[in-house]
């Protein structure tokens, strides 16, 4: 006897109603949200490039700090060569890796040179006053060296013109600088102080707001009208004007010292005051779930079987936050990241000559006009990271929301 339709339907419907482990329906309804699933293959690019800057840098042969007065402001896709100074550096280890008179003579020979000149400052005099390209093209058209030894040296006498000209996929800045990868390098500051701040301003949170919730009294309402203290605060204005003291004359002499003694002093100091006022929205939606979760039968349940308070907090009240805290932390990463790039634009930020898209805004601002893109390639990275996290925390929220788990 053949299944009608009405079998088949109840029999697929069955087969959807069969129980699933709670992460795999956490997945499904995060991947439901398409522009969320987007966004992590952006936010996944990101950090890709972040933690390969030091490799790409290496590839490229670019530096972020490398400048250039002489190569301010080139556009798109252009070639730049190496100042008469970086030329004469290079020249200068050239010479001290070995002997090289028989490339001196060989140049002579040639007459790219005169008779006269003495065999280092031939060099130098040919590296500084020619055209790395045309000189390359001579040496190569040239008559080649007897000699084993001199045909060793002139090839890496080439290799080292080679290495003067460089590449700028997205031009150069007012200093000359490569702005492709100092973007690279910037999406590592950017990243990095969005996702810690983020972190450690839900870890906060987490701790204020359980501490708040469970225990109340004397407790909740000092901990809760301090929260509302902070968050009462105009928040940018505030951040400008903690970001101007100087940390090096408030903390010089204390334990705290070696955080200004750092290379990266700018990026902990930016860190530590976004996490100073960003813990507040995690704190309330703690405290709130912890009000509705802590007087329901599980938690009576170990209260009567002495589980300690820190037990009940850890075990059980915790686990059942982590879903809506996670949403905050999304979403915080990328108001940390705005904010970063706001206060590095006014100069408060990220400090020179550390790269970030927020400083790059600031140094672009005064030839907007002239050279748009060193304004438009850092504001457009911050837009995208931006939406990405906002869109995975669209989806976060999405699928930890029981009214939306499909059962």
């Amino acid at each position: 006897m053949s299944a009608t339709p009405t079998d088949v339907e109840e029999e697929l419907r069955l087969r959807h109603l069969e129980a699933r482990p709670m992460w795999k329906i956490l997945l499904g309804q995060f991947v439901e949200h398409r522009m969320a699933v987007a966004g992590v293959f952006v936010i996944v690019f990101f950090l890709a490039v972040a933690l390969l800057a030091p490799a790409i840098s290496a590839l490229t042969g670019l530096d972020p700090d490398r400048q250039n007065v002489l190569a301010r402001y080139q556009p798109l896709f252009s070639w730049e060569y190496a100042s008469p100074s970086e030329r004469e550096l290079g020249v200068e280890r050239f010479l001290r890796d070995g002997d090289r008179n028989g490339l001196v003579e060989h140049v002579r020979r040639v007459g790219l040179v005169p008779e006269d000149v003495a065999g280092d400052e031939a060099l130098f005099g040919l590296v500084r006053d020619r055209d790395p390209s045309a000189l390359l093209d001579l040496l190569q058209q040239g008559a080649p060296p007897d000699a084993a030894a001199t045909r060793e040296q002139l090839t890496e006498f080439e290799r080292l013109l080679e290495g003067f000209r460089s590449f700028h996929l997205l031009g150069t800045d007012e200093l000359g600088r490569d702005v492709f990868i100092r973007l690279v390098y910037g999406t590592r500051v950017s990243i990095t102080v969005g996702l810690l701040v983020a972190v450690i301003s839900g870890l906060i949170g987490l701790v204020v707001g359980s501490l708040a919730g469970y225990y109340g009294g004397r407790l909740d309402a000092f901990l809760m009208r301090f929260t509302d203290a902070l968050l009462s605060l105009p928040i940018l204005v505030v951040l400008i004007v903690v970001s101007a003291i100087d940390l090096g004359k408030l903390l010089g002499g204390t334990p705290l010292a070696f955080i200004v003694d750092h290379e990266y002093e700018s990026v902990i100091k930016m860190v530590i005051i976004l996490c100073a006022f960003s813990w507040m929205q995690a704190a309330r939606l703690v405290r709130g779930s912890i009000l509705s979760i802590k007087e329901q039968e599980f938690i009576l349940a170990a209260r009567v079987l002495g589980a300690r308070d820190r037990s009940i907090i850890i075990s059980h009240i915790v686990p059942n936050v982590i879903a809506p805290l996670l949403v905050a932390v999304t979403l915080g990463i990328g108001n940390a990241i705005l904010f970063e790039a706001a206060l590095s634009f006014l100069g408060l930020g990220i400090q020179p000559p550390t790269p970030s898209w927020g400083n790059m805004l600031h140094n672009a601002q005064e030839m907007v006009q002239h050279a748009p893109m060193l304004a438009i390639l850092p504001g457009l990275l911050i837009l995208f990271t931006v939406i990405s996290f906002n869109y995975i925390g669209d989806g976060v929220r999405d699928a930890v929301d029981p009214r939306s788990i499909q059962r």
